[in-house]
C-alpha cells in the first residue's frame, strides 16, 4: 500500500462522500475510487459499505482508521522533527487566538518573547477565530498551540491570566456618567452582544441566567470591535473585556460583581508529542504567564460544560 492510499482513505473517512472527498484531494473521483479499490484490495476486506452516493465506515474501516491517523501523524511529526535539524528557521509554530486579546495579550507576549535572543529562529503563523473553531483546529492538528477563554476536557489548558469584564455604553447613555453600576440595574437594557458561538456570549449568558437578569438582545455581533461599533451608535449596552474598552466614543462602566472576570488558557494537544521549538514557545508562555487561581478554574470548566 503506498502513503497517497492511506491519506485518501482517511479524507474519504472522514468526509465519507466520494464527491466531496476527490473535491478536497483535488483528484478525479475515478482516481479516489481507483486507490480505495487496490487498498481494499491488498488488505483483502472492504472499508466502505456502500449505499448508492453515500457510504459509511464499516466495522474494519473503522478500526483500520485508528492505525492509519496514528501512522500518518507520526510520520508528520517525524517530518516536522527533520526540519528542524536541517534549518531551524523553516519551522513555524501554528498559534491560534480569540478576538479579545489579539492586539492586547498576543503581541506583548510574543514582543517578550524575542526580547530573548536565541528565539529569534522561531517563526509564527496566527491564527484568529472564535474558541469553537479554534478547539476544533487544535484537535485535528491544524494548530500547535492555543490561547483561548473556552477549556476542553479533550485537551490539556492552564490558565495564563484573567481578563476583566466591563460595560461600555455611548456617551450619550444614562449610564454613561457612572463609574458603576448595580447587576440589577441591566435587567431588560437593550444589549448588543456576541453571537452564541462566541465564549464570551456563552459566559455572559450564564451569568445573566446565574443573576435572572433577562438582556434585551438587539443586535450580535462576530467580535467585539463590531460590538463596540454598535454600542457607540447607542443601540444597546454591552459586556467586553476591559482592555478593549478603548474606544472615545462610549464610556465604560464597572460592574459591581466580582464574576465579571474570566480566565484564559494556553491550550495544546496533550495526545501530540511536542517538538523542541514548540515545546520552547509552550514553556515560555507557560512559566512566564501562568496563574494558580482553582476557583476560577472551575468557574471557568463549569461554563463550558
Amino acid at each position: 500500500m503506498t502513503l497517497q492510499q492511506l491519506q485518501y482513505f482517511r479524507v474519504l473517512a472522514k468526509v465519507q462522500h466520494f464527491t466531496k472527498a476527490s473535491e478536497m484531494l483535488l483528484i478525479s473521483q475515478p482516481s479516489l475510487s481507483y486507490s480505495i479499490s487496490q487498498l481494499e484490495k491488498e488488505l483483502n476486506v472492504s472499508l466502505f459499505e456502500k449505499n448508492g452516493k453515500k457510504i459509511t465506515l464499516n466495522h474494519y474501516g473503522e478500526h483500520f482508521l485508528s492505525y492509519v491517523e496514528k501512522s500518518l501523524d507520526l510520520l508528520e511529526e517525524g517530518k516536522k522533527s527533520l526540519e528542524t535539524i536541517i534549518d531551524p528557521s523553516a519551522v513555524k509554530i501554528n498559534l491560534g487566538f480569540i478576538y479579545s486579546i489579539s492586539s492586547t495579550f498576543i503581541p506583548q507576549m510574543i514582543n517578550e518573547f524575542y526580547k530573548d535572543s536565541s528565539n529569534k529562529n522561531i517563526k509564527f503563523n496566527f491564527v484568529q477565530n472564535l474558541s469553537d473553531c479554534l478547539i476544533k483546529d487544535l484537535k485535528n492538528g491544524k494548530l500547535d498551540l492555543l490561547v483561548s477563554a473556552k477549556p476542553d476536557k479533550d485537551i490539556a489548558c492552564v490558565p495564563i491570566f484573567n481578563q476583566n469584564l466591563v460595560l461600555i455604553a455611548s456617551k450619550n447613555h444614562p449610564f454613561a456618567g457612572r463609574s458603576n453600576i448595580e447587576i440589577s440595574e441591566l435587567n431588560g437594557e437593550p444589549f448588543v452582544l456576541l453571537n452564541k458561538n462566541s465564549a464570551l456570549r456563552q459566559m455572559c449568558d450564564e451569568f445573566f441566567e446565574d443573576l435572572d437578569i433577562k438582556p434585551n438582545v438587539v443586535f450580535e455581533a462576530e467580535e467585539c470591535n463590531a460590538v463596540i461599533s454598535f454600542v457607540s451608535l447607542n443601540f444597546g449596552i454591552a459586556i467586553v473585556p476591559e482592555k478593549l474598552a478603548f474606544s472615545n466614543d462610549i464610556a465604560v462602566v464597572n460592574i459591581n460583581n466580582s464574576i465579571f472576570k474570566r480566565p484564559i488558557y494556553m491550550c495544546w494537544n496533550k495526545d501530540k508529542k511536542m517538538d523542541p521549538q514548540l515545546e520552547k514557545v509552550y514553556s515560555f508562555i507557560k512559566n512566564h504567564y501562568s496563574i494558580n487561581d482553582t476557583s476560577k478554574v472551575l468557574m471557568a470548566q463549569n461554563i463550558s460544560k
